[in-house]
């Protein structure tokens, strides 16, 4: 007994060790161009703003709404961001204690390794702590299935059991899918069952309250806000056209490398789903009645929902490897428990720690290089260069809490094939009547239509690889006089660079000449004249600190990322 005590000791040491390092992860590692996408829907749901109604959305919008009031507390400075991962945190802490849970009846030993095999599961550690719809769906939707297998099942348990069940349908439409499979069976339970004994829903009242209260309150959002035909047209007819037409690729392309890289962990998932199918096989009757016949099935449907995508990129993945924690750790009390020697079974243990640091090693690399230094450098320079109230464009949002200057404030591939002359003729026009002074350049922007490329060319200027500022360049012919236009996207304050122009030559502006770097300009088109020898001249917006900044062409950018 005593021996039994210091393992389970040793084991609740490991999972601390590993939740450390999931919130290392979630803080230090580099953020993802999706989550700055989500991060600035966060934002925008905080300021009273509806998805689909008020600007470009087609995920579901639940992880907004829960991450929202995280910039009511803290303010709209870009760097909150951070606060958004932390967040991400507490689904990650209610996946693990559900996949504990779906073990219980496999002893203490299964329970603690459901989560330690989970967070060392380098892909779900790495993308659950990001700000995504998939972690929290994946926490929301075991932790419906941990409710449900809860025996004996109380009105409590099974309330929550519904209530999690809605909560994930409208955090991710991939729960529609698999989802949907285990919902079917659970339909099926309750047409014929009625709750009584063995039933996956023994409280079927308390179940279908539950899940009545989650869709209540969706029904009352959509109608509260208007934005029932809006959340139609971009979550479920525009999706469907996407998932058709999307540039997508094979499920083996991110889900081969990533059994290769830790093949072990799926053999364990193998060996413990085999072990699990044996074992409910045998209970005869009772077996279709058994709490483990929901996680069985969602294997199945949480991969057919990954193969089926047309992009299946790694993320969604998470669902899937999450059901299988609880037979990974199946399979590594199998492993190490079913030798009847000791030695032998001391040699697995071993065996089982030594695997474990591998992949706290794997997970440390996640951290190489300058983690998320750099773009913390640069969420802290859109702070200081501007103020809640300037409005920036980027195709990810990468601004996070800066007003955007168009209804669709990111697109994906699809979208820029299927309406690039729209992108190109709205874009320029909302920049222009928004008065957007500030661009963050990302991994999208090469796939812009090229109209709207060279409007962003012409009129922002790099202040470093990833920011540009608003302001034109104009290259002077020697022995020539330069007679241009110079457009101000808004009434303020701009400045002539470098300032030795005004003393090598002279420059006027609507006729005025300029005898002061910094000057006052009106919105709108002003012409520009300059006599002198300056090859290069820029005229630039100034920022909101108020310092002047020469353009840095040759910096490249650091700033956007894909994983």
């Amino acid at each position: 007994m005593r021996y039994a005590r210091w393992g389970l000791v040793g084991l609740a040491l490991v999972l601390l060790a590993l939740a450390i390092q999931a919130a290392r992860l979630a803080l230090h590692k580099g953020f993802s161009i999706d989550e700055f996408q989500y991060a600035h829907a966060a934002w925008l749901v905080a300021k009273g703003q509806v998805p689909y109604r008020d600007f470009f959305e087609v995920h579901l919008p639940l992880v907004y709404q829960a991450l929202a009031p995280l910039f009511w507390l803290l303010g709209d400075d870009p760097r909150t961001v951070l606060a958004l991962r932390a967040a991400m945190l507490v689904p990650l802490a209610g996946t693990c204690v559900s996949v504990a849970v779906l073990n219980r009846r496999q002893g203490p030993a299964a329970m603690w390794l459901a989560p330690i095999l989970l967070l060392s599961l380098t892909p779900f550690t790495r993308f659950a702590t990001e700000i995504r719809p998939d972690a929290l769906s994946t926490a929301l939707f075991l932790g419906a299935l941990a409710a449900l297998s809860v025996r004996p099942g109380t009105r409590r348990w099974s309330f929550l059991a519904g209530l999690l069940f809605s909560a994930a349908i409208w955090a991710s439409q991939k729960v529609l899918f698999y989802g949907g499979i285990v919902g079917l069976v659970l339909a099926v339970d309750l047409l014929v069952r009625r709750g009584r004994s063995p039933a996956h829903v023994e409280r079927p009242a308390a179940f279908l309250a539950g899940a009545s209260v989650g869709l209540a309150g969706v029904a009352a959002y959509l109608t509260v806000t208007g934005s029932w035909s809006a959340w139609w047209q971009w979550c479920f007819v525009w999706a469907a056209e996407h998932q058709r037409h999307y540039p997508g690729f094979s499920w083996r392309d991110y889900a081969v490398p990533i059994v290769r890289e830790q093949p072990w962990l799926f053999v364990l998932a193998a060996l413990g789903l085999v072990s699990s199918v044996r074992a409910w096989w045998r209970e005869g009757a009772g077996r279709w009645g058994d709490s483990d016949l929901p996680l069985m099935l969602a294997v199945g449907a949480t991969f057919g929902s990954y193969a089926l995508q047309r992009a299946p990129f790694p993320y969604s993945l998470l669902p899937f490897l999450g059901v299988l924690a609880p037979f990974m750790a199946r399979g590594a009390v199998v492993l190490t428990s079913g030798w009847r020697s000791m030695p032998a079974r001391v040699l697995a243990r071993v065996a089982l720690g030594v695997m474990l640091c591998w992949q706290w090693t794997r997970l440390e690399s996640l951290l190489d290089g300058d983690g998320n230094t750099r773009q913390r450098e640069v969420l802290a320079s859109i702070a200081t260069l501007t103020g809640p109230e300037d409005v920036a464009y980027d195709n990810s949002g990468g601004y996070v809490s800066r007003p955007h200057a168009h209804f669709y404030f990111y697109t994906d591939a699809y979208l820029r094939g299927a309406i690039p002359d729209q992108l190109s003729r709205e874009i320029p026009e909302a920049l222009l009547a928004r008065g957007c002074v500030l661009r963050v350049d990302d991994l999208r922007t090469s796939g812009l239509p090229p109209a709207l490329r060279r409007f962003l060319d012409t009129y922002y200027q790099p202040y470093d690889g990833d920011l540009f500022l608003w302001g034109q360049r104009y290259d002077v012919t020697p022995g020539a006089v330069l007679e241009d236009r110079f457009l101000a996207v808004r009434e303020g304050r701009y400045f002539v660079e470098p300032a030795s122009v005004l003393d090598t030559g002279t420059l006027f502006i609507d006729g005025a000449r300029v005898t002061q770097p910094e000057l006052t300009l009106t919105q709108g088109e002003h012409r520009v004249r300059y006599e002198g020898p300056a090859a290069r001249l820029h005229l630039l917006w100034l920022p909101r600190d108020g310092r002047r900044w020469s353009p840095r062409p040759e910096a490249r950018p650091t700033y956007s990322r894909l994983f």
